[in-house]
This record gives C-alpha cells, structure tokens and sequence, in this order.
C-alpha cells in the first residue's frame, strides 16, 4: 500500500530523493513579523523610559541607574522597564534563533531538476507512490526553486559529477533507460570515480601537452585551462 511509510523508505533507501520545502515565504514573512513587533515593544519601552525619568516620583527615577532596583519595581506589581524588557527579551531571543535558522537554511544545497523529477515520477508510479497524495498534500513537490536537499552529495559534487548526474543520465533515460532497470546511485558513483581518477592524472598529462607547445602564448593559456579543469575537479 502506497502510504508516507512507503515514501520514507524510498527516501532512506535513494538518498538524492530527500527534498524538503524551504518554505521562503513564510520564513521571510515570519521574519518580517516579528521584526515589526520588535519596533513597536523598541517604542514602547523608549516611552516609558522617557515618563520615569521625568517621573515625579524618586523611586522610578533609580531605574535607569539600577538593575536592582528596576527588577525590584516589578515584584512590587509595577509595569515599568522591567516588564516591558522581559517581553521584548524573549521575543528578540526568538527573533535571533529564526534568523539564524533561516541563514543556515539558505546554505543547505539546491536539489538538481533531475532528482525532483525523480522524486515527482515516483510518486506518480503504480508500484511507487501511486498518487497516494491527496488534496493539498499532493502539491508539496509542486512548487518551483523552494526546496532543499539533505543529500550531502548534492554540495559535494564536482563539475564532472554535476554533469553525467543532471545531462548524461536524463539523456540516457529518456533514449534507453526507461526500458531497463540501472541504478542511479552506481552512476553517481562512477562520475565521482572517473573524477577523481582524472584530477590524479591531469597534472601528468598538462606537463606532456605543455612539452610540445612552443609559442608562450598558448602555453599560457593551456596553463591557465588545466588550473581551472584542475580546481573543478577536485571540487569535492
């Protein structure tokens, strides 16, 4: 039966499938919000700040040279800085923590085209998710460049992985892939295998080209193309 325990097992077993929301938006207008309420409580206490110091009564008046004696005005049942502060410092604390998270969200990587489609296929196939989504839920991978990917292989990627991952293996699919059975997970494999094995062997084989070009020119600028294929390579 095609249920989110079917979804979760395919999600452990292929680990480019775990793809989640972002949800831009609503962090943004979270962030928003909350910025706006902090503007107002900021007001708030500036005011009130303002009344006690030109309070007639001489008790208030210590509250902005005393910690103590502000922190005390509020056991005796007083709504001054004290109070107003407590509640603007739980609200910047959370205000603190969801910016952090939201920049920490921002660095985790982009999913590739190529795995959404993979993960929107499954969910479509009779022996895979069998459009077992329904209503609203059934929109989550709908959305456009709001998602992020827990696969760690997804920031790790080279140029040559990226490559035979997002170009190599859709055309393979769409031409003979669909009519047999592969494993995308060997292929990933395989690039990352062929990449490494070419970033070992480029700098022998820049010293061989480099011996039989003569003009500094061109020298130059093979120079310059194995430094940038070097760099791309071991982008790992």
């Amino acid at each position: 039966m095609a249920d989110y325990t079917r979804l979760a097992s395919m999600i452990a077993r292929h680990g480019e499938a775990a793809i989640f929301r972002r949800f831009d938006a609503l962090n943004i207008k979270n962030l928003l919000y909350m910025q706006a309420e902090l503007v107002h409580l900021e007001a708030e206490l500036h005011q009130i700040e303002k009344d006690e110091r030109s309070s007639a009564d001489p008790s208030k008046s210590l509250h902005s040279i005393s910690v103590y004696d502000l922190r005390d005005s509020a056991s005796r049942g007083l709504v001054t800085q004290w109070t107003k502060y407590q509640d603007i410092q739980r609200k910047v604390q959370t205000y603190n923590g969801a910016l952090l998270q939201y920049h920490s969200l921002r660095k985790i990587a982009k999913p590739t085209a190529n795995t959404v489609e993979f993960l929107r296929e499954w969910l479509d196939r009779p022996e895979g998710g069998d459009f077992f989504l329904k209503g609203r839920e059934a929109t989550i991978w709908d959305a456009e460049d709001d998602f992020v990917s827990l696969d760690p292989r997804q920031s790790d990627r080279d140029s040559l992985t990226a490559l035979i991952n997002e170009k190599v293996v859709p055309w393979y699919h769409r031409r003979w892939g669909h009519r047999t059975k592969y494993d995308k997970e060997k292929l990933s494999r395989l690039a990352n295998a062929i990449s490494t094995l070419l970033a070992s062997l480029l700098p022998s084989i820049s010293i061989l080209v480099l011996y039989f070009l003569s003009k500094p020119v061109t020298r130059l600028m093979a120079i310059l193309w194995f430094n940038g294929s070097k760099f791309s390579l071991q982008q790992q």
